[in-house]
């Protein structure tokens, strides 16, 4: 049962989930200082060396605990960043160092989370190298274009939304115009996804239902480059962007003979829109996925080509209140190659994956007080994951976030009923001070 196993986690555990805001496609990139709070209050200070620190502790317990999960918890950490931001006149240094210590797993690391040069240049180009995190795209936790790692690891126990986005080492040009930018990414080492391991979840296994694996499913990453470009700009109103990769698929996409899971070559091209409408913010995204060590499909052991489709809207419909909706397709290609070489006993994904976004945001209090419901749920799959959370600002330096991960479906082979076991209920407590 290796090869389906392998199989069914190369499909199974990553999802086209992008981060909750998404940055203008349009604007030059800034330095990384934050020159305005929460509350809206310009400041600036003298010294070019700008310095902070914050520390959270977050635990989330699961609703239901069975055989399927050897642990009561998916999250039981204290985490501490200081993030350090030099600015001169023509260049600037960003530097975050991380120390975390994870009682779940018994991991105690210090690393430097993030460390960039950016440096910019009268011509109109800014050249960034170093650890530093690239958001693309329009989507509301939605990803087609960007192909940047994702932990996925963090999504479903109430980390910080911002871990779903971890750095990557990367050198980074960014040219502006009057009419076009451009944005050009390389890696020098393939950087995948982080996806579900065994050590913190239980999913679905071949023969065996949803479990938790007693030893880490083994992962063979290459370690070759990956390239990235964007070609965007503004007419009319809408902002548009124009996108291609080289490089391989995020999540594990095949799998040897022994079973070990690895990466398929993949390249992809795509855009995207963003435009004002009806007094709202409409967006919409495309991409394909080329599979270049199966290009006809017929090969069960390697990723099929995809077709993915976005729409979405957002508007504030009351008072404080903003909902989002959006609708996904993902078109796997020559399904019928796939499902005539299927190996037996092999799950295969449907043809057409379909999923609808609901997000709903409250903000009360003085915007002390933040309540966010999302609702992910899938016509094809039959399944779906609820996520909420209440953020209090008791005052500037600490925080209260407090929520639920909750997923359910029809089927435990499809992606969200296979982790249904893991629902959990989370709250975390953060301090910041400089």
């Amino acid at each position: 049962m290796k090869l389906p196993l392998g199989l069914i986690l190369s499909m199974g555990l990553c999802w086209p989930l992008t981060s909750v805001t998404q940055p203008s496609d349009q604007t030059r990139e800034q330095p990384q200082v934050e020159l305005e709070d929460e509350w809206g209050d310009d400041w600036q200070s003298d010294s070019p060396l700008q310095i902070s620190h914050e520390v959270s502790y977050g635990y989330a317990g699961l609703i239901s605990v069975d055989d399927s999960n050897f642990k009561d918890s998916v999250l039981n950490e204290v985490r501490s960043k200081s993030k350090f931001d030099y600015q001169s006149t023509s260049y600037s240094v960003y530097f975050e160092l991380e120390l975390l210590a994870d009682a779940l797993i018994d991991r105690y690391q210090a690393n430097a989370y993030q460390l960039n040069l950016l440096k910019s240049f009268d011509s109109g180009t800014d050249v960034r190298i170093g650890r530093q995190v690239i958001t693309w795209g329009t989507g509301d936790l939605v990803f087609l274009n960007d192909l940047f790692s994702k932990d996925w690891k963090s999504f479903f126990n109430g980390r910080d939304d911002s871990y779903l986005k971890p750095p990557v080492d990367a050198l980074r040009v960014s040219h502006y115009t009057d009419t076009l930018n451009f944005d050009l990414a390389w890696q020098p080492d393939f950087e995948s996804d982080q996806v579900l391991t065994g050590e913190r979840y239980s999913f679905y296994l071949p023969g065996a239902g949803r479990i938790q694996p007693r030893s880490e499913l083994s992962i063979n990453a290459t370690q070759r480059s990956e390239a990235a470009l964007r070609i965007f700009g503004a007419a009319s109103n809408i902002e548009w962007s124009l996108y291609g990769y080289r490089g391989f698929f995020k999540s594990p996409s095949t799998v040897n003979e022994s079973g070990e899971l690895g990466f398929s070559r993949m390249d992809s091209f795509g855009a995207s829109l963003l435009t004002p409408l009806w007094g709202g913010l409409f967006n919409a995204e495309f991409s394909q996925y080329l599979s270049h060590d199966d290009t006809s499909g017929r090969d069960p052991l390697i990723a099929n080509s995809q077709q993915r489709f976005l729409l979405g809207f957002e508007s504030e419909i009351a008072s404080d209140f903003t909902l989002g909706v959006q609708a996904y397709l993902e078109k796997t290609l020559d399904y019928n190659q796939l499902s005539g070489n299927a190996l037996m006993g092999q799950v295969i994904p449907a043809e057409n994956r379909t999923m609808a976004t609901f997000r709903l945001t409250h903000q009360a209090l003085q915007q002390r007080l933040l309540n966010s419901f999302m609702l992910f749920y899938s016509p094809s799959d039959q399944d779906y994951y609820l996520r909420y959370s209440s953020r209090y600002v008791v005052s500037d330096n600490w925080k209260w976030i407090a929520g639920i991960n909750f997923m359910q479906g029809q089927s435990e082979q499809t992606f969200l009923s296979q982790l249904e076991n893991n629902s959990n209920l989370f709250f975390r407590v953060q301090l910041s001070f400089e």
